[in-house]
This record gives structure tokens, C-alpha cells and sequence, in this order.
């Protein structure tokens, strides 16, 4: 079956693939320490150093005073 394709669609699909490589690059930062401290020690240490850091702000969170509401 042919179809018509207008010249908007090849935008769409880049647009699309462009918006996925991004969405991948922003996991790969997000997670990537985890997936390569599977096979590296580095990373794997790379991993736990951000996880500790993580922890040491939450628990900074829970110490600062509570703002009060003013809705």
C-alpha cells in the first residue's frame, strides 16, 4: 500500500528521535554510576560516594526548621 507522507512528517520522526536520544542521555547522567559499578570498581565507588552524598542532604532536610504555611 502506498501512502503520502507531507514533508512535516520527516520533522515529526527527527523531532521524535531527538527527544529520545535526550530523555537517554538525561538516564545514562541519572543512573549511570549504577549500570558501570556493575563492571567497574571506579564507578561502583563513583556510585556509592553520590548515594552517601544524597543521604547527608535528606538528613539536613529533616534537621532544617519547618516553614509555616501562609495559604
Amino acid at each position: 500500500m502506498l501512502s503520502y507522507l507531507d514533508p512535516g512528517t520527516g520533522g515529526m520522526i527527527a523531532a521524535a528521535f531527538a527527544g529520545g536520544a535526550a530523555g537517554f542521555g538525561v538516564l545514562f547522567r541519572m543512573y549511570g554510576h549504577r549500570v558501570l559499578g556493575l563492571f567497574s570498581k571506579k564507578h561502583r565507588a563513583q556510585a556509592e560516594a553520590a548515594r552517601a552524598e544524597l543521604a547527608v542532604e535528606d538528613d539536613e532536610d529533616e534537621t532544617a526548621p519547618k516553614r509555616a504555611s501562609t495559604v
